[in-house]
């Protein structure tokens, strides 16, 4: 078997094409405080918005109970509760949105779905979205 790769993401702010990378097991903080991992400056966003968060490989949000809210694709992450991104999903937060893209699709400038290409990750579009409460995110291994 070889060695372990970490999976990288990039977080694509559509509105300034601004990529900002993420290590897997790396914490990212949003918000309109400087304090954040990212900085949004728009009145939309709280001062400590939303965090992403790793558990076994894999990426998950939470809304640290903003004003206006975060969504993955077009669907609220409920306080409390931790929702899985994934490569092509878009996180709103606020009014100001993000694009979940890999290396490949940075590299390649790849950002529209229907031009990405075959992926170095690959996804199985049919898995179901998992969505944990923050008890079991944080007290179960």
């Amino acid at each position: 078997m070889g060695p372990y790769i970490k999976r990288v993401y990039y977080l694509l702010q559509l509105a300034t094409g601004r990529n900002f990378r993420i290590d897997e097991g790396q914490e990212i903080s949003f918000g309109r405080a400087f304090d954040n991992t990212i900085y949004v400056d728009d009145a939309s966003v709280s001062r400590h918005h939303a965090v992403i968060k790793w558990k076994k490989s894999t990426m998950y949000i939470s809304d640290l109970q903003s004003t206006n809210g975060t969504h993955v694709n077009g669907e609220e992450v409920q306080d409390n509760f931790y929702y899985e991104l994934n490569y092509t999903d878009e996180v709103k937060i606020g009014n100001v949105t993000f694009k979940v893209l890999d290396e490949e699709a940075v590299i390649g400038k790849n950002f529209e779905n229907n031009l990405m290409t075959a992926k170095t990750i690959a996804l199985d579009p049919e898995k179901a979205k998992r969505t944990l409460d923050k008890n079991d995110f944080e007290n179960n291994p």
